[in-house]
C-alpha cells in the first residue's frame, strides 16, 4: 500500500496556491509591463493547479484500487468497489453539501437557486458546458469532474484484465487530448470529464507502473529524463499562446501540465535530500495548507464578496484617523486578513467536521 506521503500534501498546497493566486491576484495587465512579464513567466496559472489536482487524483485513486485488487489472489472486487465509494463519499460529500447550503443561506445567488439540481448532483461542469459560461459557483465544475471520475474509473481498474490495463491508460490519455482539441474550438474550457482523461490517465499510468519494480524504474527513468523538457512548451503556452490568444497547440496545455505534475510526483516519492524533505516536502505550513486544500478550494472565491462592505465599515470607523484608515485599507493588509480568515475557517472545518467524519473510514477498510 502507498503510505501517506507528506510531500504530496505540499504538492496539493502549491496546486491550491496557484488557484488562489489566479483568483485573488496580484493581477498584472498589459499596461503594467514589468509586473505582467513577471506574472507570465514566474506565476503558474490556476489551470495548472487544477490539472495537478487531477493528475494527483488519478495517481492516488489508481494506486488505491490496484493495490487493493492485487493484494490477494482472489479479491472480492465488489467489496473493494463498495468500500471505495463509501470512503470517497465520507471525504467529499459532507463538506460539499454544507458548502452549497451555506452559499444558499449566506449569499442566495440567483443562478445557484435556478440551477440547484446541477450542483446537488455534481453535474455543474455539464451546466458550464451547456451554457459555455461561468456562474457564481463555477469553481465547482472541477469537483463535478472529480466525482464523475470516481464513479467511472473503479470499474476499469477492478474488472479489466490486468494485461489490458496498459491499453486503458493509453486510450484514456488519447481521449482526453482529442476531445479537448474539439471542445476548445467552441467552448471556453474542457469542462467534461472525458476532456480531462489525459490528466487522470497520466496519473493512473504511473500508479500502474509502480505495481512492478522494473516497470517503476523504467517509467521513472523516462519521466526524469524527458519531464523537464516540457517546461519549454509550458512557458510557450503561458507567454505566447495565452498572451496572443493563439489556439495552436493550446489544447495540449492540460497534457503538458499533467506530465509536469507526474514529474514532480516522481521527484517527491524519490527524494533523498534531507534539506528538501525538512524545509519543503515536510514543511508544516505547506502540509497544513495541503490537508485543508479541499475546503480552501471550495470557499476561497467568496471571501472577497465582503470587500466593499469591509471598506465602508472601516471608512466610517476610522473617520478622522487617516493613518489607521491607510493601514486597514492597504491592499496587502486586506489580502493577509482574508487569507487569515479563510485559513481559520478551513482549519475549523478540518478539525470539527472533516476529521470526525473521515474517522468513519475505519469501517470500510479494503482488507
Amino acid at each position: 500500500m502507498l503510505k501517506h506521503v507528506k510531500g504530496l500534501d505540499t504538492l496539493r498546497a502549491f496546486a491550491v496556491i496557484f488557484v488562489l493566486i489566479a483568483h485573488w491576484g496580484p493581477h498584472y495587465y498589459v499596461y503594467e509591463p514589468v509586473g505582467h512579464f513577471i506574472s507570465r513567466i514566474f506565476v503558474p496559472d490556476g489551470a495548472t493547479g487544477v490539472y495537478i489536482f487531477f493528475t494527483l487524483s488519478g495517481f492516488l485513486i489508481t494506486s488505491i484500487l490496484l493495490n487493493a485488487r492485487f493484494a490477494t489472489d482472489s479479491p472480492n472486487r465488489f467489496s473493494i468497489l463498495k468500500n471505495f465509494i463509501a470512503r470517497r463519499t465520507l471525504r467529499i460529500f459532507p463538506i460539499y453539501y454544507i458548502f452549497i447550503c451555506s452559499l444558499l443561506v449566506v449569499f442566495n445567488f440567483a443562478d445557484l437557486r435556478q440551477y440547484l439540481v446541477w450542483f446537488l448532483t455534481y453535474t455543474s461542469n455539464i451546466l458550464c458546458y451547456k451554457t459555455n459560461s461561468w456562474n457564481s459557483t463555477s469553481n465547482t465544475w472541477t469537483l463535478a469532474v472529480e466525482e464523475q471520475f470516481y464513479l467511472f474509473w473503479p470499474w476499469l481498474m477492478l474488472f479489466v484484465n490486468r494485461k489490458y490495463l496498459k491499453y486503458v491508460f493509453t486510450l484514456t490519455i488519447a481521449v482526453g487530448v482529442i476531445t479537448t482539441y474539439y471542445t476548445l474550438q467552441t467552448k471556453i474550457e474542457p469542462f467534461l470529464v472525458f476532456n480531462c482523461f489525459d490528466s487522470f490517465g497520466i496519473g493512473g499510468l504511473y500508479a500502474f507502473a509502480r505495481q512492478g519494480k522494473e516497470d517503476t524504474i523504467r517509467f521513472e527513468k523516462v519521466v526524469r529524463k524527458y519531464g523537464p523538457l516540457l517546461l519549454i512548451p509550458y512557458f510557450y503556452f503561458k507567454i505566447a499562446a495565452l498572451e496572443f490568444n493563439m489556439f495552436e497547440g493550446i489544447f495540449l496545455k492540460k497534457t503538458v501540465d499533467s506530465i509536469l505534475a507526474i514529474w514532480l510526483i516522481v521527484l517527491i516519492l524519490n527524494n533523498r535530500s534531507e534539506a528538501t524533505r525538512k524545509y519543503l516536502l515536510e514543511n508544516k505550513a505547506l502540509n497544513f495548507v495541503g490537508k485543508v486544500s479541499y475546503c480552501l478550494y471550495l470557499i476561497h472565491p467568496y471571501i472577497w464578496i465582503y470587500y466593499e462592505k469591509y471598506l465602508t465599515k472601516v471608512s466610517i470607523m476610522c473617520y478622522g484617523k487617516p493613518v489607521l484608515l491607510a493601514i486597514l485599507t492597504n491592499s496587502v493588509f486586506i489580502y493577509c486578513l482574508n487569507l487569515t480568515v479563510i485559513l481559520t475557517i478551513c482549519w475549523l472545518s478540518y478539525k470539527l467536521i472533516e476529521q470526525p467524519i473521515m474517522s468513519l473510514k475505519k469501517y470500510f477498510n479494503y482488507r
